[in-house]
């Protein structure tokens, strides 16, 4: 410990030196410790006095050992007239503390000898810090007035106290804190009446409660809760920013009735993915693919025309969405909505169809499958494949790629930085339970904001099949809203125009199938 003290003095922080030397001068001896390693000396400085406190723990030091004995960061403070942060700050730049025992505890203290010697050492800092005073108000004033003009004139807060601390001697810090409270504190606007409740009511219109009794809770009329309902859908849908690939065809006549209608972006059937489970996933992606062997060309065909209608509807919602007025229409925020809706299925179908491709990679990758491996890493070859398979759809450009050649060469990529190839000699894993972890869980940023009941699939999915109990009208009517087991989203105009009912009471409907599920 005395030696690490006594060589704190002798070290420039502006140099560098050599950690192995360091360690031999502190032990005494030559030593293979850091060997090769270089320390800056201002890293140096403040790892040894943090080294000096490590090993005085040991030590049962007394506050007498030394010459005008010891006192508390607090205590030297008051004594000095300086603020305990300052006594920490100079700990890093050499200032030894020590663990010593008084009256039979332990505590953190400072000895007046190795604050002394400190001082002779840093004079110039040490003055500085003990003549610090604080403002007056006359000094306030024009430190205040003078930082001012300067941020009229263009600066930032930091530049003009940087600027009014070198001309009136202060500290920069201490001019830039001034400034932050008294120049640069953000003026906190009130929100109004609106903007306090549209948050609460449109959470409780999408967990289907009438707009009536949300009316009633707040004091507003039912028209107020409609229209803050909707302006706040407006608001989250202004934070979704999809991207998508512009084709030469969108621009064409007639591309809005081609291109989301064409029959491959309307059939929304899944291939069945098992999803949850790696080795159930690889099993079933290897059964996908002997069945559907002989349709290579025609998978193709419907998995560019899916990208392509998902990227058309990417681009329209979000066209729509910068073209919303401050107070929008409920039909154009649903038509967004759907659009968005859509491309999200399309884009589950094309991440599913993606899986399977690159599963089949993996395949190619490993001797007897990719389920031989430990299980870590099999989460990560899923992981990788996962973020591959999904970086592919979002740039995938069906004018100028093929779907499969694409996904095939991004998950060798994927494969060749996670496992080395052909593992002949390696014994296989037994997974007793399985490998648990979600492939298809989440597929767009912006999933959330438009997809509120996906939790609910598989109970839908279970009232139409008949193996839960609840009402399938109910059960259809959201899968059709939702786009749910196959179906495609739909807006609320065209439910009703389905059904041929009217807009209110298919809402009305819809309310009350949202809700049963739930309930279910």
């Amino acid at each position: 410990m005395l030696a690490a003290e006594a060589l704190i003095p002798t070290i420039d922080p502006k140099a560098d030196y050599a950690v192995s030397e360091t360690l031999a001068k502190v032990l005494g001896a030559p030593t293979l410790l850091g060997r090769g390693q270089v320390a800056p000396g201002r890293e140096l400085v403040g790892d040894l006095t943090t080294l000096v406190l490590d090993l005085s723990e040991r030590l049962s030091l007394a506050p007498g050992d030394r010459p005008g004995g010891a006192g508390t960061l607090e205590e030297l403070a008051q004594d000095l007239g300086v603020a305990s942060k300052t006594l920490q700050r100079w700990r890093r730049v050499g200032l030894c503390a020590h663990w010593i025992v008084e009256a039979g505890r332990p505590r953190v203290a400072i000895y007046r000898e190795a604050l002394a010697q400190f001082a002779s050492r840093h004079r110039a800092e040490f003055d500085r810090a003990r003549n610090f005073r604080r403002f007056d108000a006359d000094e306030r004033r024009a430190l205040i007035e003078e930082g001012r003009a300067l941020v009229a004139q263009g600066l930032s807060l930091n530049l003009a106290a940087k600027q009014v601390a070198a001309a009136h001697g202060r500290s920069h810090e201490g001019v830039r804190l001034l400034f932050l409270r008294e120049i640069g504190s953000p003026v906190v606007r009130r929100r109004s009446a609106t903007e306090r409740c549209s948050a609460f009511a449109e959470r409780a219109w999408r967990l289907c409660i009438e707009p009536s009794r949300i009316a009633a809770r707040l004091g507003k009329s039912e028209s107020f809760v409609r229209a803050v309902v909707d302006r706040r859908r407006a608001d989250v849908l202004r934070t979704v920013q999809p991207s998508w690939v512009e084709l030469a065809t969108f621009d064409l006549p007639g591309a809005a009735e081609t291109i989301p209608n064409a029959p491959a972006a309307r059939k929304l059937q899944p291939l069945g993915l098992r999803d949850g489970n790696l080795i159930e996933a690889i099993e079933s992606a290897r059964e996908i693919r002997r069945l559907h062997v002989r349709e290579t060309r025609a998978h193709g065909d419907r998995d560019e025309t899916r990208a392509a209608a998902m990227h058309y509807l990417l681009r329209r919602a979000s066209r729509a969405i910068d073209a919303l007025p401050r107070w929008p229409e409920r039909a154009v925020l649903d038509q967004i909505e759907t659009d968005l809706r859509t491309a999200l299925r399309l884009r589950a179908l094309l991440v599913e169809r993606g899986l399977v491709i690159a599963l089949g990679r993996a395949d190619h990758f490993s001797d007897g499958g990719p389920e031989r491996l430990p299980s870590e890493e099999m989460r990560q070859i899923g992981r990788a494949l996962s973020t591959a398979v999904r970086e592919v759809i979002s740039q995938f450009d069906p004018s100028r790629q093929r779907f499969e050649r694409a996904i095939s060469l991004a998950a060798d990529y994927a494969l060749a930085k996670r496992m080395p190839l052909k593992r002949q000699n390696r014994a296989g894993v037994r997974h007793s339970t399985g490998v648990a972890q979600q492939l298809l869980a989440e597929v767009a940023q912006w999933q959330g904001l438009v997809d509120p009941i996906a939790h609910r699939v598989a109970c839908v999915a279970a009232i139409l099949d008949g193996s839960a109990p609840g009402n399938r009208a109910d059960a259809r009517l959201v899968a059709r809203r939702y786009g749910f087991c196959g179906e495609v989203p739909r807006t609320v105009e065209q439910l009703a125009q389905e059904d041929r009912t009217s807009v209110a009471l298919m809402t009305k409907r819809l309310r009350d199938a949202e809700a049963a599920i739930r309930r279910v």
